[in-house]
């Protein structure tokens, strides 16, 4: 390598290259907050709106001047696109926290009160946003698909914060870079691959990364336009006394929380806020699409066959884990609420406990699967049996690898299992065996195998390696009304970018544990190598 490559003068080109990059996806960035503007002026919220305006003029500014200034930056290879995906997050969640901050302190009191449902006797949450850190959180979560909040009470802040929190969690989770990729810049070659790759994705789906960028978002937009439409006929069905204008803003909403995996909710409570066990079932369906790979819904559509999603492995383990999964919580729960009445364990109120331990059991472990986060129970009440099944059982692995979601994903999951059978299966084989490994519809030859193998043990190690130290800061700062069984729950939704919570996550939380959950949000989010490139680089400096 040369010195030129390591020393002041490569530094700067590189630093030219990253910053080129993250200014332009600030440019978006900023843009977009124009959107939830016209929320606010749609509903009459006006200083919310001079909250996106300021908040979105500004990210559009500084993206926009750090453009210019790199402009004529090469294009980056592949370790710049690891540092432009963890510091673009980073950088896109501290500004997409301006909007929470300003508002929290321009909206007049009497304006706060007006946001608190009539009855309710909490006060706004926007003013929980007067701490810099609640809102760089808030955004964090958002963007990275998680679903933790600060908007403890999520009415009270408002029509046009209520959309750019769905909004933020839409774009996070079919990937910011991939939709500067598929609008703005479309650089070629290694480049272009680089830049794809680094938020988690390797697949393409068409010749081009700019065409495949386009592909993911064609797709990512219809299926949530489908939803939206699904949400809104099953709501006016199911409750037709909930009334139009709420019914159509929940369901887009809904719509994109739910592809994107990200849970975040109008309703006070989450799901639950309903009050309806119809409404959790008709929600059931749109966090299930989200989990789903992009790639598979990209074959069923273009090959004009729905077989595409019973041929992948990775959707019949999900479908597989759903069943085998809510059975199992709903067991676990109904040792916590089937608890015998007047010593009738199988009267009236025993029958009752079966059922709403089902009803929980059902959508929280799919909710937990696909990472989604929306809530219809109090988990801090769950026994500490139901909470390790649900993080050891749904958390952990997450959906499949290619959507929105979170975890280890059941991609590297079934690598792992198939790679443990099949050094297993190579024991039994005579010597001039052709010794290959069939994932899906894909066969691997030895080296293949092994790499694969390799790949998918090594960031499952790296990922528990991480959960084990965040468990470990955690319980340090941790308040004694919460168990371990708590602790690692919380460690486990933040790194997962689940956002279920047992009752730590909240304005109440101690900082650094809040700081913790940043870090692991952001990493979860990224896949972890792309933060640790980012590390390794400062440190090399």
């Amino acid at each position: 390598m040369s010195n030129t490559s390591v020393g002041r003068p490569g530094f700067v080109t590189a630093a030219k290259t990253v910053l080129r990059d993250i200014g332009a996806l600030q440019v978006l960035i900023g843009g977009l907050m124009a959107v939830p503007l016209l929320v606010s002026l749609l509903y009459q919220e006006w200083y919310s709106a001079v909250a996106f305006l300021i908040g979105g003029g500004i990210t559009a500014l500084a993206g926009g001047a750090a453009y210019r200034l790199c402009e004529d930056a090469p294009e980056p290879q592949r370790h710049h696109a690891m540092i432009v995906a963890a510091l673009g997050w980073l950088v896109t969640a501290a500004f997409g926290a301006l909007p929470f901050i300003i508002a929290a302190y321009v909206t007049p009191p009497a304006v706060l009160e007006s946001f608190v449902p009539a009855g309710a006797t909490y006060q706004s949450s926007l003013l929980n946003f007067q701490n810099p850190v609640h809102a760089f959180f808030e955004s964090m979560s958002g963007y990275t698909t998680t679903g933790l909040t600060m908007s403890v009470h999520e009415p009270s802040v408002g029509h046009g914060f209520l959309w750019y929190r769905s909004q933020i969690q839409w774009i996070g989770g079919a990937g910011m870079i991939v939709l500067s990729l598929a609008i703005l810049r479309q650089p070629h070659g290694t480049a272009g691959i680089s830049l794809y790759q680094s938020e988690g994705r390797n697949e393409k789906l068409r010749p081009s990364i700019a065409g495949t960028a386009r592909a993911i978002w064609k797709l990512y937009v219809g299926i949530t336009a489908l939803v939206a439409v699904y949400l809104a006929a099953a709501t006016f069905l199911v409750n037709p006394g909930y009334g139009i204008e709420q019914t159509i803003f929940d369901a887009v909403n809904h719509a994109m929380t739910g592809q994107s995996t990200g849970g975040f909710s109008t309703l006070d409570d989450s799901i639950a806020g309903y009050g309806s066990y119809a409404m959790e079932v008709v929600h059931i369906p749109a966090m299930i699409t989200g989990a789903i790979s992009i790639p598979v819904y990209y074959g069923a559509v273009s090959e004009r066959d729905l077989r595409e999603f019973t041929r992948d492995p990775q959707v019949r383990v999900l479908f597989g884990m759903f069943v085998v999964g809510a059975l199992g919580l709903s067991a676990f729960l109904a040792r916590w609420v089937g608890v015998p009445y007047n010593g009738d364990p199988i009267g009236y109120v025993g029958r009752v406990a079966t059922s709403q331990a089902f009803r929980d059991g059902l959508f929280q472990f799919i909710s937990a699967q696909t990472t989604t986060g929306w809530q219809t129970s109090a988990i801090g009440d769950w026994n500490d049996g139901a909470v390790m099944f649900i993080v050891f059982g749904a958390m952990l692995l997450g959906g499949c690898a290619g959507a929105t979601v979170g975890g280890i994903k059941i991609l590297r999951g079934y690598i792992i299992a198939r790679g443990i059978s099949w050094e297993v299966s190579r024991a039994f084989l005579p010597g001039h065996a052709i010794e290959d490994l069939r994932i899906g519809q894909r066969i691997f030859k030895r080296d293949e195998a092994n790499d694969e193998i390799r790949a998918a043990t090594t960031f499952a190690f790296a990922y528990l390696v991480l959960l084990v130290l965040s468990l470990f800061v955690l319980l340090a700062v941790l308040p004694s009304e919460f168990t371990l069984a708590d602790a690692i729950f919380e460690v486990a939704t933040a790194q997962g970018t689940v956002g279920l919570s047992s009752g730590i996550t909240g304005p109440n939380i101690p900082v650094v544990a809040e700081l913790l959950f940043i870090v692991q949000m952001w990493m979860g989010r990224l896949e972890i190598i792309p933060v640790l490139v980012l590390i390794n680089s400062i440190v090399r400096r």
